[in-house]
């Protein structure tokens, strides 16, 4: 696929403390046309879901935003955003190897560890979709993760270097892909191919929520991006990404 808009205004940096940030806070004083990548070799203060921070070694991860404007979007319908941006990882990770399978809401697993994240900022007015921000975290060539036991990278699990620029060269086209499948209203399409890439979907296992842990099973996504579980009584519940861990 020949990428028409992604990537086509591409701005790098040797350092930023966050590229969201960077683009996020230029938005409103400066015009950059839609699909403008902000690429930094090296990212010291990278968000992460939650307010967590992500961490990147120097050089040996992926770190970049991504500017779209889905105003064709409804605001109830922003988490449709999310899938996208999720199924288009897993799919060029999956071209590399399957296995890869993107754990609610939108970071990829590798078996049960953790080798990218999504951190998605929208900018909205009261009736419509303005700016979407979409930041992602990539473990590309990283060797080791100090206190990140959950943590993998491209090159633990394929044992193969890989040339980074080459790596998001071929994401801006799947993001794209993804992203003009959206914008065509394929949302059954879309919502279908995430369950199916979902990790442990229709799979038995342990969560812990704000009251207590318990044993339930993923049955599906809601479009207001809350998670659907059936627990073993057959009552079924539905959490935010605030309210539920996986154990």
């Amino acid at each position: 696929m020949e990428t028409l808009f992604i990537g086509k205004n591409y701005l790098k940096f040797d350092e930023l403390p966050s590229t969201n940030s960077w683009l996020m806070e230029r938005l409103s004083v400066q015009h950059f046309p839609e699909g403008t990548v902000v690429f930094a070799k090296h990212q010291t203060q990278g968000k992460g879901q939650r307010g967590t921070v992500w961490t990147a070694e120097q050089t040996s991860s992926l770190t970049f935003s991504v500017l779209l404007k889905p105003t064709f979007l409804l605001i109830a319908n922003a988490y449709d955003l999310s899938i996208c941006i999720a199924l288009a990882l897993h799919d060029c990770l999956n071209e590399l190897r399957p296995g890869f399978k993107i754990k609610w809401p939108n970071d990829i697993y590798f078996e049960d560890k953790k080798v990218a994240g999504v951190l998605i900022e929208n900018q909205m007015n009261k009736s419509s979709y303005q700016n979407a921000v979409v930041g992602i975290g990539l473990n590309v060539n990283q060797k080791s993760f100090v206190n990140l036991p959950n943590a993998i990278s491209l090159k633990q699990i394929l044992g193969v270097q890989f040339p980074v620029d080459k790596v998001l060269e071929r994401l801006c086209e799947t993001i794209e892909g993804r992203y003009l499948q959206l914008r065509a209203s394929k949302y059954q399409h879309l919502k279908q191919s995430y369950l199916n890439s979902m990790y442990r979907y229709n799979e038995t296992h342990s969560f812990r929520s704000q009251k207590m842990e318990f044993t339930a099973t993923i049955i599906d996504v809601l479009r207001s991006g809350r998670l659907l579980m059936e627990l073993p009584n057959g009552e079924k519940q539905d959490f935010d990404i605030k309210e539920i861990l996986f154990l």
